[in-house]
C-alpha cells in the first residue's frame, strides 16, 4: 500500500532543505561548484521503474532529483549514497538486497552524473527495484574518496540534508554506507516505536555510533535531533561522525534509541576479529560493514576474501568498475 503521509508541504520543506542545505555545507568546498540547474522532465516517473530514460547522444541528459521521486516512495526506504568511484561496492550491496529479497524501495542519490548514468543503464542480473536520484546539492568528485579527506568530509555533510527531506516528508529512512552488505532482513531487528537505530561499536556507549548504518523514524523527535545535528555539522572536523555523537550525546535520552546488537550488525573491526567463514559464525551476522579499512581497495578485497562478494560473475566486467 501506497505510504499516504507522504504530502505536497514535506517535499517544499524537502526542496527548501536542499537548497539552503548546499549554501550552510557545500560552501566549505574548495573551488567552484558544479553547475546543479537539472531538468527531469523527460523522466516518467513510475514506482515500478529500475532504469531511467537517459539520452545519449550530444544533448545532455535530464535527471531525476530527491524531490522528484519522494511523492511515489513508500515508508520505510532504503537509501545510500554514491560517487562513481564506489559504483561496485554500491552494486555488492544492491546484490546482497537481492539475495534476501528485500521489497522496500530503495534510494540511491548519485553524487556525481556519471554514476547516475550508469545506474541508470541497469546492471546485468539485477531485477530490484531502485530510484536513482542525482544530489540537488552539487556534485561531488567522481573517484573514490578516502576517509578523512576534503572530498569525504563533503560527502558524508550533505547525507544530514538527505535524511531531512525523507524524515519531514513522513518517510521513515534506513540508510546504508554502500560499503555494507546485508545478509538478513534488518527491520526485524528494529524495535518498535524507536525514532533512531544505529550501529555501534559499544553496545553500552550511545556516543560511539556509526553513522553509516542507521534508522530515523519521521518522527517529531527525529526532526528536533536532525535540526540539531545539520547545526553543528559546520564544527565537525571529521565529517559528519563526532557532531553526530555529540548530538545524540545531548538528544538521545529524549527519544527511543535503539542501539543494534554488535553479534549481529558487525563492524570490520568486529568482523575481523576472527577468520571463520560468516556462514558458520553463530550467531550469523545480519549485516556486515567494510568500515575501518582506509581505501577503495581494501574494502574490496576483504569482503572478496570473506565470501561476502554477491556481484555474479556473468555481471562482472560489464557494469561495474
Amino acid at each position: 500500500m501506497m505510504f499516504e503521509g507522504v504530502s505536497r508541504r514535506g517535499a517544499l520543506t524537502c526542496l527548501i532543505f536542499l537548497h539552503v542545505g548546499a549554501i550552510l555545507v557545500l560552501f566549505q568546498r574548495s573551488g567552484p561548484l558544479k553547475d546543479t540547474s537539472f531538468q527531469a522532465d523527460s523522466i516518467r516517473h513510475r514506482r515500478d521503474f529500475t532504469t531511467a530514460t537517459v539520452h545519449m547522444n550530444n544533448t545532455p541528459p535530464s535527471f531525476v532529483t530527491l524531490t522528484d521521486v519522494i511523492y511515489s516512495l513508500e515508508s520505510p526506504v532504503i537509501m545510500t549514497t554514491v560517487n562513481h568511484g564506489y559504483i561496485d561496492l554500491l552494486q555488492n550491496l544492491l546484490f546482497s538486497i537481492q539475495r534476501i529479497s528485500l521489497k522496500n524501495d530503495i534510494v540511491i542519490i548519485c553524487e556525481d552524473r556519471p554514476s547516475y548514468v550508469e545506474l541508470s543503464q541497469g546492471v546485468k542480473g539485477l531485477n530490484i527495484t531502485y530510484h536513482i536520484v542525482l544530489t540537488h546539492l552539487g556534485e561531488s568528485v567522481e573517484n573514490a574518496t578516502t576517509y578523512g579527506s576534503k572530498d569525504y568530509k563533503s560527502l558524508v555533510k550533505k547525507r544530514v540534508l538527505y535524511f531531512q527531506c525523507f524524515v519531514y516528508s513522513r518517510v521513515d529512512v534506513l540508510f546504508m554506507d554502500v560499503d555494507i552488505v546485508l545478509l538478513e532482513d534488518p527491520f526485524p531487528y528494529f524495535e518498535e516505536g524507536a525514532d533512531l537505530v544505529v550501529q555501534t561499536e559499544r553496545i553500552t556507549s550511545i556516543s560511539n555510533t556509526c553513522t553509516g548504518f542507521m534508522f530515523m523514524k519521521a518522527s517529531n523527535k527525529m526532526k528536533v535531533f536532525l535540526k540539531a545535528w545539520s547545526k553543528a555539522l559546520p564544527r565537525d572536523p571529521f565529517g559528519n561522525q563526532n557532531s553526530f555523537n555529540k548530538v545524540i550525546g545531548k538528544y538521545g535520552k529524549t527519544m527511543k534509541t535503539q542501539l543494534l546488537p554488535m553479534t549481529k550488525f558487525q563492524s570490520g573491526k568486529i568482523f575481523g576479529n576472527t577468520t571463520t567463514p560468516w556462514r558458520e559464525r553463530k550467531p550469523r551476522p545480519a549485516e556486515v560493514h567494510a568500515n575501518f579499512l582506509v581505501g577503495h581497495g581494501k574494502k574490496t578485497d576483504m569482503l572478496r576474501h570473506a565470501d561476502l562478494w554477491f556481484i555474479p560473475e556473468s555481471s562482472r566486467n560489464v557494469s561495474t568498475t
